[in-house]
C-alpha cells in the first residue's frame, strides 16, 4: 500500500512553493508565511464526490482546477489577489501515485494562472473523494456585496449558463467539448483584477446562479435589481445555472470588456422586465 510519506513526497514535486514569502513550505506541521503588506482575504470551499463533480465524465486534472478555480473566484469577488492555498483531500484508498499527482497538477496549473501558491493541506483516506481548498490573498479595498446604489448600472463579465449546459449534456451521455465548461470552467481573472475602484461599487462570483448571487447583493445593500431581457436572456441556464464562475457587479461605469444586463432599483427583489423572478439556484442544504 501507498504511504502517506510517499504521497507527500510526490505532491512536494507538485507544488514548488518557492516564493519570497513562503518562509516554509509543504513538509513541516505547518507553513510559514512572511507578513503580508495589506489585509488578508480568507475563503474555504469543500467539494464531495458525487455532489460536486463526478469522475465519470471529469479527469482528476480538471477536478483538481474546477474545484481551485472556485475559491480562487471567491477572493477576486472581495476585490483581492489570491495568494497561498491550502489543500486537505480525502482520498479512495485504490488511488494510485499517478492519480494524486494528476489531480494535484489541476491545482497547481490553475492557481499558477494568477500566481498563487500550494503550500501545504493534509490527506486522509475515504470511500469518496473529498477535497477542502482554503484561500489566503490579499485587500486594499475589499469590494462588498452590500455596497450596491440605487441608479448603478449591473454587468457581468461574460453571461453564465455554459456550464449549466454542459451539465445536461453530461447527464445525457454526451461528454465533448461543449460540455467542458462544466467540467472546468475558465475563470476570467483578468476581468476583476484591474477593476476601477471609483466605478465598482458591489461585486460577486456567480457560483449558485445569477438570480441566486445577484439576489443577495440586493438583500445586503437594501436594494432592488432589474435585469433587460434584451441585454440578457430568459433563458433559465443563464438565469439559473450555476458554477461558471463569471463575475457580476453594480458599476457606475460598465468596465471594457462586460456586458450591462439591467439597472439598481429601489424596489426590493431580481425582476426581469419588470417583473419578480423566483429564486431557483443551487441549495447546499
Amino acid at each position: 500500500m501507498i504511504s502517506e510519506a510517499d504521497y507527500l513526497q510526490a505532491l512536494a514535486k507538485v507544488f514548488d512553493s518557492r516564493s519570497a514569502e513562503v518562509l516554509v513550505g509543504i513538509g513541516d506541521d505547518a507553513a510559514i508565511i512572511s507578513p503580508q503588506k495589506r489585509a488578508l482575504a480568507l475563503a474555504t470551499d469543500m467539494s464531495v464526490e458525487g455532489t460536486h463533480f463526478s469522475r465519470d465524465w471529469s479527469s482528476l486534472y480538471e477536478i483538481g482546477g474546477k474545484i481551485t478555480a472556485a475559491n480562487l473566484a471567491d477572493i477576486y469577488a472581495m476585490g483581492g489577489e489570491p495568494k497561498f492555498l491550502l489543500v486537505a483531500a480525502a482520498i479512495p484508498t485504490d488511488f494510485s501515485l499517478a492519480e494524486v499527482t494528476q489531480l494535484a497538477e489541476g491545482i497547481r496549473d490553475e492557481a499558477s494562472k494568477v500566481g498563487a501558491y500550494v503550500v501545504g493541506g493534509d490527506l486522509t483516506r475515504s470511500s469518496l473523494l473529498v477535497i477542502s481548498i482554503s484561500v489566503f490573498g490579499e485587500v486594499g479595498n475589499p469590494i462588498l456585496r452590500s455596497g450596491a446604489k440605487v441608479g448603478d448600472l449591473v454587468a457581468v463579465s461574460s453571461l453564465p449558463g455554459e456550464s449549466s449546459r454542459g451539465l445536461e449534456r453530461l447527464k445525457s451521455g454526451i461528454n465533448d467539448e461543449s460540455s467542458s465548461h462544466h467540467r472546468y470552467p475558465r475563470v476570467e481573472y483578468s476581468k476583476v483584477s484591474h477593476l476601477d475602484r471609483v466605478n465598482v461599487h458591489s461585486l460577486t462570483d456567480v457560483s449558485d446562479g445569477l438570480i441566486e448571487d445577484l439576489s443577495s447583493i440586493t438583500k445586503l445593500s437594501g436594494v432592488g435589481i432589474d435585469l433587460d431581457s434584451k441585454k440578457t436572456t430568459s433563458d433559465p441556464h443563464v438565469l439559473h445555472g450555476g458554477e461558471d464562475h463569471v463575475f457580476a457587479g453594480t458599476f457606475s461605469v460598465v468596465p471594457d470588456g462586460w456586458i450591462e444586463i439591467g439597472i439598481v432599483t429601489s424596489e426590493p427583489g431580481v425582476r426581469l422586465d419588470g417583473v419578480a423572478i423566483t429564486h431557483e439556484g443551487f441549495k447546499h442544504f
